[in-house]
């Protein structure tokens, strides 16, 4: 019998524990997010989440304490390995560059 993530067979209750976090990722500095869930290149199941950063919070002298404090509020809040059997990958960009950029990942 193969193995199916919670993640992946729970979506639903993924999406309620991912909802709590908008207004604990704004405070952090993210401006705008979004998550995908998919195998990652080894075809592991996988969450990939897409950040958008204030260009204050994504200025290169503070961008990796940013990172960091995002990353961790993710994995106190969600656990997204621990509980929910996806490996977390996370993709991170200013405002302005996104503004530039127009990536349809970055929403």
């Amino acid at each position: 019998m193969a193995y199916l993530p919670r993640g992946v067979a729970q979506p639903t209750e993924l999406v309620k524990h991912l909802n709590p976090l908008d207004p604990l990722l704004a405070e952090a500095g993210a401006v705008k997010w979004r998550y995908t869930i998919d195998e990652d290149w080894s075809g592991d199941p996988a969450i990939f989440f897409w950040i958008t950063l204030s260009d204050e919070t994504a200025d290169p002298r503070i961008l990796g304490q940013t990172a960091r404090r995002i990353k961790d509020l993710i994995y106190r809040q969600v656990d997204p390995q621990g509980q929910w059997g996806l490996i977390p990958y996370f993709n991170f960009r200013s405002q302005s560059e996104q503004a530039q950029l127009k990536d349809e990942a970055f929403g």
